[in-house]
This record gives structure tokens, C-alpha cells and sequence, in this order.
């Protein structure tokens, strides 16, 4: 392609222009286009429908819990729980070791056992091995040892103790659970969080972690069981 350049003179692009001779005067409209003017009304006028106005309801107020926050004595009494854990696992080596020596029938099962609300040990049998016989026969036997019936007590405590210093939504969220002593026996068993087993071994292994027999027995806390755990501790609701 080939490109040729003159050397004409070209315009600039911003030539003046030269103003125009005709003035302009302003002219009244007509009688009858005054007239229309006055009278003209909106183009349209929105009505809005039944269905649309049912569409808008009253705001509603929705009032939702959060509760405490996470009480700065909790590292204390987790210390506490850690404690009272080791001490109770000890006495039931202790007790298993005893029967299976006096009742080795009973030790071969995998029976349960929780603390009720007096303090008694009060046998579960989920595997359905023992027999009315057998868990009166077994209610004797954990009831007659001081040393782990008094370990389990204190076990319970703890355990509630370090769930009320908790927070349903922060730190640890052990106050997600409300423990008491009448609900304990509803949602623990001590004994699969005390045995040892084969690592090999995952059966029933949600039932060797307190956090997870919470999770799926355990009574969820809401605002009422935190305002009876204040009011059982004498404590004053906090904000």
C-alpha cells in the first residue's frame, strides 16, 4: 500500500464560526395549547394490587440466646476435672482387677456404670448381657467399694463444675451441655472412659470421650437451664 502526503494547506479542526444574523424572540403558545397545557394529567397512576399489599407484613422481633460468656476460673476447673479422671480411672482398675478375680462372670462383660444424683453407682447394661440377677449382684459390688464410689462422685462433680464455668460459644464450648446432678446418669457412662483398649479396636468409641457422650446424650443448654445453673450457685445473672 502506498501513502502520499500534500502539502496543501489543510483547515484547522477548530475554525470559527461566524455568529448568525436572525434573532431569535420568544412567541406566546396558542389559547388551545395553553389550554391542554393546564389540563394535562400523569401518563399513568400506579394502583397497587390486593395481592401486593398482603405481600407487606408487620416487622417481627426475634429475640435469641447467646449466653455467658467463658468464666475465667474454667483452666481451674478443668485442672480439677483432669484430676478427678485419673483418680477415678485408677480406682476402677483397681475394682476390675478385684473382679475378676471374685466374679470373673462379671468382669468377662461389658457392663456400664454411672453415678445418680444420691451418690449411689447404678449399673448399665446396654450390651444386654447381665440379667435383673447379675446387675443386682454388680449394684453390690460397685456400691460396696468406697474408693470408687467416692472417685465417681467427685468425677461428677467436676464434670459440673467445668461445664457451668464454660460458654455455649466460646473457649472450650463445654457450656454448650447443661450437666446436673439428676441428668448425669441419663448421659454418661463411665466405664468405656475408663478401660483400655486395643487401638485396633474403634467399637462404640464415642461412648470413651465425655465430649462426645454430651454430644449425642447429653441435655443441650438454653436459657432457662442457665438461669436455674445461676440460681442453683447463687450467682448473679451476668449482663
Amino acid at each position: 500500500m502506498s501513502l502520499s502526503v500534500s502539502a496543501a494547506h489543510l483547515a484547522p479542526a477548530n475554525t470559527r464560526l461566524a455568529p448568525s444574523e436572525q434573532t431569535l424572540t420568544p412567541k406566546a403558545p396558542s389559547e388551545a395549547a395553553g389550554q391542554a397545557l393546564a389540563n394535562a394529567g400523569p401518563a399513568a397512576v400506579y394502583h397497587p394490587s390486593e395481592a401486593a399489599q398482603t405481600l407487606r407484613e408487620p416487622p417481627q422481633v426475634i429475640d435469641t440466646w447467646i449466653g455467658r460468656s467463658e468464666s475465667p476460673e474454667f483452666p481451674r476447673f478443668a485442672e480439677r476435672f483432669n484430676g478427678a479422671q485419673a483418680v477415678l480411672k485408677s480406682a476402677f482398675t483397681a475394682f476390675e482387677s478385684t473382679l475378676a478375680s471374685t466374679a470373673p462372670d462379671l468382669a468377662a462383660t461389658e457392663y456400664g456404670f454411672t453415678a445418680e444424683a444420691d451418690g449411689r453407682l447404678k449399673v448399665l447394661d446396654k450390651s444386654g448381657q447381665l440379667g435383673e440377677a447379675n446387675i443386682k449382684r454388680l449394684t453390690v459390688l460397685l456400691n460396696g467399694s468406697a474408693e470408687l464410689k467416692t472417685a465417681a462422685v467427685a468425677y461428677r462433680d467436676a464434670t459440673i463444675d467445668m461445664t457451668d464455668a464454660g460458654s455455649p460459644w466460646s473457649g472450650s464450648v463445654m457450656g454448650y451441655y447443661s450437666v446436673t446432678n439428676e441428668n448425669f446418669a441419663k448421659s454418661i457412662d463411665l466405664a468405656p472412659m475408663l478401660r483400655t483398649y486395643d487401638p485396633s479396636d474403634l467399637t462404640d468409641i464415642k461412648d470413651r470421650f465425655l465430649v462426645t457422650q454430651l454430644a449425642y446424650k447429653g441435655e443441650r443448654a438454653t436459657e432457662e437451664t442457665e438461669r436455674a445453673m445461676y440460681e442453683r450457685r447463687g450467682w448473679s445473672l451476668q449482663g
